[in-house]
């Protein structure tokens, strides 16, 4: 669950902007759709960036970034001299944790992740330029944490080190940005949106039979969509990760129903449900992987019968809004299947207000959202946005509007 996003000085967004996620306060609860919507060059893409930004410095930053070079950082242009700020509360592995940093155009000037157990805030670490302070109820794994100080560059970040080497009390933190949080820019490649297809309908006939379901209420006259077969030399490897991750995924469902199978499967494994969430992520990441390398030998052969036509279409043939719709179901299906959180540019580009509204509608549905998935989107079109908020208070969609100054400064306001 994401509950805040805050940055300053990233492109447009000049001065401190926050975006929240969620409704009350002692016990807040995440809001399933938040949109985000304004005119042409309010800052709406830069809003994303700036999250995709975050997400891309904690992954990228020691392997990534240029090590005889500043951070990497995209300033407003009448604040180049000013720091970058960036900072996200979310919940990872049960427990609410913000994380942050300030970059400048040499160095990381400070970071600092702190974890909120029972409401109370615990220092993980803080870091002020080459000093890291540990947090005292994290003495245990001060060593982990210190002894990778001395190896983390001056321009990276060290929960991006942290992460890549494993240190035990920042993995949490680490692995949220890593496979919770899914941020889209720009319109991708053909290429690109075959294989993420491909590796969705591959997975199983529910993925298949409930991706066509949708193209077909999309009414694009599309009747079946084909893959080829799996090579024979990744075949059974594939067949087995997914038998393992539909096994391990019901297994950990139950879990989260009934505390004492939980505390049975604990016992007979020796994992706890967290340990076992991890596992269940990295086999997920293992299967995109090797579905990866085997396209790459011999494609995904992607084909598209539409009725009444004889000839199957590839992706290259498709319209634009059969594009852009296959583009994004399968990142929606795979969030709402995880739990995941999902910020989409321009959501409805190319879809009728009609179809975009019936990709709102699957994260507002509990029915279809059964794991606490988020959709985050942006729209030029404010009558989308009044589509969701015409629904239930529990359901309906969180409202922001993005205006930009005469200055060319970006604005965040709720609405």
């Amino acid at each position: 669950m994401l509950r805040s996003f805050r940055v300053s000085n990233h492109k447009s967004l000049a001065d401190l902007q926050e975006l929240r996620l969620t409704r009350g306060v002692a016990a807040p609860v995440a809001i399933p759709v938040t949109a985000v919507h304004g005119g042409p060059a309010a800052g709406k893409s830069n809003l994303v960036d700036a999250l995709g930004h975050m997400r891309d410095a904690v992954l990228e930053s020691v392997t990534g970034w240029d090590p005889y070079a500043g951070p990497v950082r995209t300033p407003h242009l009448a604040h180049t001299g000013r720091a970058s700020e960036f900072e996200a509360v979310f919940v990872a592995e049960g427990i609410p944790y913000t994380y942050g940093f300030r970059t400048d155009a040499a160095d990381v000037a400070a970071e600092w992740l702190y974890s909120h157990p029972r409401n109370r805030r615990r220092i993980v670490f803080e870091r002020e330029g080459e000093l890291v302070r540990v947090g005292p109820m994290f003495e245990p794994a001060r060593f982990g944490i210190t002894a990778l100080v001395p190896l983390v560059r001056p321009n990276a970040l060290l929960l991006s080190l942290a992460g890549q080497m494993y240190a035990e009390a920042l993995v949490p933190a680490y692995r949220w940005f890593e496979t919770m949080l899914e941020v889209v820019r720009g319109a991708g490649d053909i290429e690109a949106v075959e294989r993420r297809v491909g590796s969705h309908l591959s997975r199983s006939t529910e993925n298949a039979a409930r991706l066509l379901t949708l193209l077909q209420t999309a009414d694009l006259g599309i009747t079946d969509l084909l893959i080829a077969q799996n090579d024979p030399g990744y075949a059974d490897y594939l067949r087995d990760l997914d038998a393992d991750i539909a096994a391990l995924t019901e297994q950990l469902d139950h879990a989260a129903a009934s505390p004492g199978y939980a505390a049975q499967l604990a016992e007979d494994s020796g994992l706890t449900s967290v340990q076992l969430a991890r596992e269940l992520t990295n086999m997920r990441n293992a299967r995109d992987a090797l579905y990866t390398r085997m396209v790459a030998r011999r494609g995904v052969g992607l084909r598209l019968v539409h009725s009444g036509v004889e000839p199957v279409f590839t992706l290259a043939e498709e319209s634009s809004a059969t594009l852009a719709l296959l583009r994004l179901l399968p990142m929606l299906l795979d969030a709402l299947d995880t739990g995941k959180v999902l910020v989409v540019d321009d959501l409805g580009d190319r879809l009728t207000i009609e179809e975009a509204d019936r990709l709102v509608q699957l994260f507002q549905n509990p029915e279809t959202n059964t794991r606490g998935a988020q959709l985050v989107y942006t729209t030029g079109d404010r009558a989308l946005v009044d589509r969701g908020n015409g629904r239930s208070a529990r359901t309906r969609t969180g409202a922001w509007t993005i205006r930009r100054s005469g200055a060319g400064a970006s604005t965040v306001a709720a609405t």
